[in-house]
């Protein structure tokens, strides 16, 4: 068996050092990984990609954080905070106001071109869809809303999320067929 030189040893440890650290940062728990089951989120997070989420307490407004379904404890869901407790949401017809401004969504998508009316007659998901509110958010709670907005189940429908259901931000995502990226 021959040695090995200087410069392959140093090579092995650029190429193998990588998966080290991520293999210690991983099992140490700083961050968690998750697979996207739901549309909720798409285009950002399609369906059937991984995303990993690091845990913290600091969360803000537009931050997508992965959390504990409040209707079910054993299902970990991944949306975007759009208010805060003491923050009052309304959308009227598609369009997102928070504190009575209206919020600017790049990322959000409306895939029907169909606008229900405000009418409660309506069964959900059509009454709740594209006009809700004005809800005042609790203290202690967030709303939270998918990308895909015609196609999402999350605060309009099941309301808000303690803040101490939130796994972690989430801060990278993967699928085979776009490689990782970072969720804006």
């Amino acid at each position: 068996m021959r040695k090995l030189s200087i410069g392959e040893v140093l090579v092995l440890l650029i190429v193998l050092l990588p998966f080290v650290i991520l293999a210690v940062v991983f099992s140490a728990g700083f961050v968690r990984t998750y697979r996207n089951s739901t549309s909720g989120m798409e285009p950002t997070l399609p369906m059937g990609s991984r995303i990993a989420a690091i845990p913290t307490k600091s969360i803000r407004r537009g931050d997508l954080v992965t959390f504990v379904y409040p209707l079910d404890p054993r299902v970990t869901f991944a949306k975007r905070i759009v208010a805060l407790g003491g923050d009052v949401v309304e959308i009227k017809g598609k369009r997102l106001f928070v504190n009575g401004k209206e919020i600017d969504e790049p990322y959000a998508v409306h895939a029907d071109s169909v606008t229900y009316p405000r009418d409660a007659r309506l069964p959900e998901p059509y009454r709740s869809r594209d006009w809700f509110g004005p809800y005042s958010v609790p203290a202690g709670m967030l709303f939270v809303l998918g990308d895909n907005r015609d196609r999402s189940a999350d605060s309009r429908y099941w309301g808000t999320v303690p803040q101490e259901n939130v796994r972690g931000r989430v801060v990278v995502a993967f699928s085979w067929s776009r490689g990782f990226w970072k969720p804006r």
